[in-house]
C-alpha cells in the first residue's frame, strides 16, 4: 500500500456553530468545507473529509458532519462507519437542541467511544466553561459517550489543540480495527467526476476489501462494474479495506445513475429489498408510534421514506424496545447487524434505531407470526451456529442455499459452508451448495423410502422406481429430494440405473426359495431364447404366474441385471452383451456405420425383433440414427467399456 493508514474513522457531531469544521482545520489544516456554497455562507452543508497524520507516520481519516437540522440526512450519512466521534459543544452556547439529537444518533448507532471537545473557551471565562461541562455530561449519560474524556479548546488560539491530537490519536489507536474478513461492502457517501478518470465514488467500507481490477457491484440497481483505481487520504493505494475512507475510480459507472445511498459491494454476496425487519429502540424524546406510522428510515447512506409495521401492539412509546417491519417505498441494500436510525416525517426529528435483523421483500405476512419469528432470530443471538440453525428451522423441508445464508448472516459462502459442515444438527448438500436441518434431512429419507416401498407395494421382489415417478409423486420438496438421493448414493444404497432407474439396493434381500426357483427359470428362459426373446404372454405360459406377480420377479431380474427388456420382449443380459459387441464389431468393419442386414444375418433374426433391438442400442448410446444410418459413438460410456473388454 502506498500509504499507511490506520483503519478508524473519527466524525464531528454538535450543533451549528458550535466550531466542528474550524476544529477539523486546526487538528489537520485542512478546511473539510469544499462546496462554494459552505465558504460563501460559512455553513457546514455537506459531508467534509480529512486526514491526521499520527506519531508512528499513519493517517487517521476525520469526517466532519454537518449541525443545521435541515441537514441531518446529511449528518447520518457521514455517521456510516464511524468507529469514534468528537462530541463539539461550544463553551458560550452549552448544549443545544442539535446537540441533544446528535447525541441520541451516536448512541443509536453506537459508535465505540468518543471524546467531548468544548470549543471557544477563549470567549468565555472558566465559571460558563463549566457549566458548559456539566450539562454535556448529564446529557451523555448512558450513552457511549458516558465515560469520555473532556477536552476545551479554542480553535482561534490553539489552547489544547495539542492535548486533543494526542488524547484522540491514543484513543484511536486504542480501539481495535474493523475485521477487514467476509464480502466487500462500502455505502456510497459521494459521487463526482474527475477529468481524465471519470466517475468517483466514495464511503467508508463495513468489511472486506477490494483491488483495482476487481468487479464491484452497485446496489440496488444491480450494475456491475469495475474498480480502475483507489485512492485513500490524499494518494494512491493497493486495496480498499473496511475501516478507512476511500474513494474508487469506477468510470463504467458514469451511465448507471449511481448516487448517494447506493452500496457497492462484492458481486452477488449482499441483496436489496424494501422490507427491512428492525430490533428498534425508541428514544426517551420520542412521541408515540402508532402502527404504520409515517417514518424516514436511514441505513448506510440513504434516506427512505417508508411505514413502520408493529408486530406485537398497536402503538410504541418512548423509550420502548420492539421488534418491527419497515416497509419502505423503495429498495435499499443491507445486513444483518448493521445500525438504522428512524426519523419522523413530520415534525422532522430522530425517534429511535436500532440493529438491523435481516432484509426481505415486502409480502404478506401475519403480525403475530413474523413477530415471534424475529424474537426467535433475537433469542438465536450474535453466534453464527445458532443463527443458521434458526434460519433452516424457518424454512423447513426446503432448506436454505448457502448463498441465502450467507447475506442473512452478513458472513462470506466459504465461512458459512465451514460453519454448516461442522454443526451436528445441520446437513449440507455439497453438489447444491444448501443447508437442511439434519432432522428434515432424516426424516425425509424415510419419507422417501416409505413412498418407494408404498409404489412397489404389488411387486414385492422389485427394487428400482424411475426417478421421475418420485419427482412427480411426492409432496417432499425437490431440493430435499435431489439431497436425499445424493446421500443415498454415497452410502452406496441407491445406485442410478439406466433409462432414469432408480436402484434401491436395500431391497435387493436374498428371494425365498420357491420365488428364487421360479426366478431362475425367468433367466434361463430368457437366455435360452437367444435372439428370439419371449413376450410376457409367453412368459406366463412357461413359469406359471401372471400379472404383479411375474412383473415383480422380472422387475427383480433387470434390477439385477440378469434380463432387459426391449420393447415387449425380455432378453438375457447376456444375449444383450453379445448384440453390443456385434453392433460394435459391425460398425468398426463398416467406417462406423452400421450394416444393419449384415448384423440380421448375423443374429438370425428378424426385422420384427431387430427394429427394437437398433432402438434399445440408440438408447444405451452406442450408435446414434442419422441421416437414415446409424452410427458409432465411440466416445459413449457403454463403447469405451466394451473396447476396454476387446482389449482395443
Amino acid at each position: 500500500m502506498a500509504r499507511a493508514i490506520h483503519p478508524i474513522v473519527v466524525g464531528t457531531a454538535g450543533h451549528i456553530d458550535h466550531g466542528k469544521s474550524s476544529l477539523v482545520k486546526a487538528l489537520t489544516g485542512i478546511d473539510p468545507d469544499r462546496l462554494k456554497e459552505e465558504k460563501e455562507r460559512g455553513l457546514t452543508i455537506d459531508l467534509g473529509f480529512a486526514r491526521m497524520r499520527l506519531a508512528d507516520g499513519r493517517w487517521l481519516g476525520l469526517v466532519d458532519v454537518p449541525g443545521h437540522e435541515r441537514f441531518v440526512r446529511n449528518m447520518v450519512a457521514g455517521c456510516t462507519g464511524l468507529d469514534l466521534a468528537m462530541l463539539v459543544v461550544a463553551a458560550d452556547d452549552g448544549v443545544m437542541p442539535q446537540t441533544v439529537e446528535h447525541v441520541d444518533i451516536l448512541d443509536l448507532l453506537q459508535v465505540r467511544g468518543g471524546l467531548i471537545v468544548l470549543t471557544k473557551i477563549d470567549m468565555v471565562d472558566k465559571a460558563l466553561a463549566d457549566m458548559a461541562e456539566e450539562e454535556v455530561r448529564k446529557l451523555v449519560r448512558g450513552t457511549p459517550l458516558a465515560d469520555a474524556e473532556v477536552v476545551r479548546v479554542s480553535s482561534v488560539t490553539g489552547e489544547g489543540i495539542p492535548e486533543l491530537r494526542q488524547k484522540l490519536e491514543a484513543l484511536a489507536l486504542a480501539v481495535p480495527p474493523r475485521a477487514s474478513q467476509g464480502p466487500f461492502r462500502m455505502p456510497i457517501q459521494r459521487v463526482f467526476a474527475l477529468e481524465g478518470i471519470g466517475t468517483v465514488v466514495t464511503g467508508i467500507p463495513m468489511s472486506g476489501a477490494v483491488q483495482p481490477g476487481a468487479e464491484i457491484e452497485i446496489l440496488p440497481i444491480g450494475e456491475r462494474v469495475k474498480v480502475r483505481g483507489i485512492h485513500a487520504y490524499g494518494g494512491k493505494v493497493d486495496e480498499a479495506v473496511a475501516g478507512h475512507s476511500t474513494a474508487l475510480s469506477v468510470p463504467e459507472a458514469k451511465e448507471t445513475g449511481v448516487h448517494r445511498g447506493m452500496v457497492a459491494c462484492a458481486p452477488g454476496a449482499f441483496a436489496a429489498g424494501d422490507a427491512v425487519d428492525v430490533d428498534l429502540t425508541l428514544t426517551k424524546r420520542s412521541p408515540q408510534l402508532g402502527h404504520r406510522e409515517p417514518i424516514r428510515f436511514h441505513v448506510g447512506t440513504v434516506e427512505v421514506r417508508g411505514q413502520l409495521l408493529l408486530l406485537d401492539r398497536d402503538a410504541a412509546a418512548p423509550g420502548d424496545a420492539v421488534v418491527a417491519r419497515v416497509e419502505l417505498d423503495e429498495d435499499v441494500c443491507c445486513a444483518a447487524g448493521d445500525r438504522f436510525l428512524l426519523r419522523l416525517q413530520n415534525p422532522a426529528m430522530t425517534c429511535g434505531g436500532g440493529k438491523v435483523i435481516r432484509l426481505s421483500k415486502s409480502g404478506r405476512y401475519r403480525r403475530k407470526d413474523l413477530g415471534e419469528e424475529l424474537v426467535g432470530i433475537l433469542v438465536a443471538g450474535d453466534r453464527p451456529e445458532a443463527r443458521i440453525a434458526h434460519e433452516l428451522q424457518q424454512a423447513g423441508p426446503e432448506g436454505r442455499p448457502i448463498d441465502e445464508l450467507s447475506r442473512a448472516l452478513g458472513l462470506a459462502d466459504e465461512k458459512v459452508v465451514a460453519l454448516a459442515r461442522g454443526m451436528p444438527e445441520t446437513a449440507l448438500h455439497e453438489r447444491a451448495m444448501r443447508a437442511f436441518l439434519a432432522a428434515h434431512v432424516v426424516a425425509g429419507e424415510q419419507e422417501l423410502l416409505q413412498s418407494v416401498d408404498k409404489m412397489l407395494q404389488k411387486r414385492a421382489e422389485a427394487a428400482s422406481v424411475k426417478r421421475a415417478a418420485i419427482r412427480a409423486t411426492k409432496t417432499l420438496p425437490q431440493p430435499l429430494i435431489d439431497c436425499v438421493f445424493d446421500r443415498l448414493q454415497a452410502e452406496g444404497r441407491v445406485r442410478m440405473g439406466r433409462q432414469g432407474q432408480a436402484l434401491f439396493l436395500d431391497r435387493l434381500k436374498p428371494l425365498p426359495a420357491p420365488q428364487q426357483q421360479r426366478f431362475d427359470r425367468i433367466v434361463a428362459e430368457c437366455e435360452q431364447r437367444g435372439f428370439r426373446p419371449p413376450e410376457l404372454a409367453e412368459l406366463e405360459a412357461v413359469i406359471g404366474l401372471k400379472g404383479d406377480a411375474l412383473l415383480s420377479l422380472l422387475d427383480r431380474a433387470q434390477d439385477e441385471g440378469r434380463i432387459d427388456k426391449v420393447g415387449d420382449h425380455f432378453y438375457g443380459a447376456t444375449i444383450v452383451r453379445t448384440v453390443l459387441r456385434a453392433v460394435r464389431a459391425n460398425c468398426l468393419a463398416h467406417a462406423e456405420v452400421l450394416d444393419i442386414p449384415a448384423l440380421r444375418d448375423q443374429l438370425d433374426t428378424s426385422r420384427k425383433y431387430l427394429i427394437p433391438l437398433l432402438e434399445y442400442v440408440d438408447s444405451l448410446g452406442l450408435t446414434v440414427l442419422r441421416g437414415g444410418v446409424r452410427r458409432l459413438l465411440p466416445s459413449s460410456e457403454v463403447a469405451r467399456d466394451l473396447a476396454r473388454e476387446a482389449g482395443a
